[in-house]
């Protein structure tokens, strides 16, 4: 990330980021932001919602010990926080996957032995806003052998799980990469059953749901889907700085 971008994060969240220039024997903080200024939108939008939740919460103070890019991914590592700070790196982990390192635009992963995250423009590949595709790859397999009994049921549940889809062009890489998130911890990670009612669009992604986790994990991912919507272009995508 460019010197500019990386000085403005560190202004804008001091606690945050207080190790940007520790030594390195005390945190990975000191090699700065080792990833593209096309993550930038998503890592302030992240880091101001993290300070907003310590700021209202009175959880200690978040801080950053590394910012990186890995496997095409953003990887924003902390000390402290709660679940809710666990699932807002964890989604928006998941969500860079849609949006160019390079530019900020709507993108997919693409590569085999060096994974990245690149728009055409960029030397990788669009993600297709008027065809975006509700399926991952292993959602399209059925449920491996090897999965015990206890947990076919949420298997099935996670292949049927699909969130409406937005009208706004610009937000459906948002909501795609929501959903494949919800869908994996639906799989995986034993996310109670999960109702969606609804989605108002009038400002951001803003979807009604019921069910879910009690501790506030599937609150922050569609949190930080509907605050990183209301950064992007209705049309394109792109984030507006």
């Amino acid at each position: 990330m460019n010197a500019d971008l990386d000085e403005l994060l560190c202004q804008r969240y001091p606690s945050i980021f207080r190790d940007r220039h520790a030594p390195m024997t005390d945190t990975a903080m000191c090699w700065g932001f080792a990833c593209g200024d096309g993550w930038y939108a998503l890592i302030d939008t992240l880091c101001a919602e993290i300070q907003q939740h310590v700021d209202t919460t009175g959880i200690p103070e978040v801080v950053a010990t590394q910012v990186k890019e890995k496997f095409g991914c953003l990887r924003f590592y902390v000390r402290s926080g709660d679940i809710y700070v666990s699932a807002m790196t964890w989604f928006g982990d998941y969500l860079s996957g849609f949006i160019c390192e390079e530019c900020g635009a709507p993108a997919q992963r693409t590569g085999n032995s060096w994974v990245q995250t690149r728009c055409a423009k960029h030397g990788g590949k669009d993600f297709l806003l008027d065809a975006p595709s509700h399926m991952e790859a292993e959602d399209e397999f059925d449920c491996p052998d090897w999965v015990p009994a206890d947990q076919r049921a949420a298997w099935t549940r996670a292949a049927a799980f699909c969130l409406p889809p937005p009208h706004t062009r610009g937000w459906r890489h948002i909501a795609t990469a929501l959903e494949h998130t919800i869908k994996n911890d639906i799989r995986h990670n034993r996310l109670p059953p999960l109702v969606i009612k609804g989605l108002d669009e009038s400002e951001g992604l803003r979807y009604r749901w019921a069910g879910g986790d009690a501790k506030g994990w599937i609150a922050a991912m569609f949190r930080l889907a509907h605050a990183y919507s209301e950064r992007c272009d209705r049309e394109t995508g792109a984030p507006i700085y």
